[in-house]
């Protein structure tokens, strides 16, 4: 019997610290809706236009995290899959190309997974992506350099998800590296049946 009291005494604590670490955690809550293509907000909708004729495929979302309204661009070019993010006003946020992880140098992938193995026991790659964004304001010569390959003024980062397991942790995470592999952050996230992935 006492230990049923104590259970009931301690419940609430334990319910007021999990809400508390719960809310304390990065997450990845996205929504996305598919749009027509003259649904981007028109500077995103000009810069596609630019290099992206309407005779090819291309998928247009809008996109809600409870906070930010963002546009995406998903497309295939040269053989990999982008994703060309833009915010509310149609401004480029970043461009992210889907690849392999076998496709990071041999390095990098040692410095990211020797990272990943310290946070978790037990985990596999779901997604890797090549993030590219700019140092200045600049979208159409962002796009530019993308597209011809000069990423030299571009600031690059790699966009990792993994489904992982620790003592205290399971679930999906996205992790975000620097172009040396240096951790960034972590966000978990929170997948939806309505999610538009690759």
């Amino acid at each position: 019997m006492k230990t049923y009291y104590r259970i009931l005494l301690l419940l609430p604590i334990l319910l007021i610290f999990s809400t508390r670490f719960g809310a304390a955690q990065h997450t990845k809550s996205e929504v996305e809706k598919s749009i027509d293509r003259d649904a981007l907000p028109a500077r995103a909708l000009s810069l596609i236009n630019q290099f992206w004729k309407e005779q090819k495929k291309a998928d247009f979302y809008r996109q809600s995290d409870g906070e930010m309204i963002s546009y995406e661009v998903k497309l295939n070019w040269e053989g990999h899959l982008y994703s060309i993010e833009f915010d509310a006003t149609g401004s480029l946020i970043d461009i992210e190309q889907l690849i392999e992880f076998e496709e990071l140098p041999l390095a990098l992938r040692n410095t990211i997974t020797e990272e990943i193995n310290n946070q978790y026991t037990t985990f596999r790659f779901t997604r890797v992506q090549r993030q590219f964004s700019a140092f200045e304001n600049n979208d159409e010569q962002m796009l530019v350099e993308i597209l011809e390959k000069d990423f030299e003024d571009l600031l690059i980062r790699y966009e990792i998800e993994i489904d992982g397991q620790n003592k205290t942790e399971l679930g999906s995470f996205e992790m975000l590296f620097d172009v040396n592999g240096n951790f960034i952050q972590k966000r978990r996230i929170v997948r939806r049946s309505l999610d538009n992935i690759w």
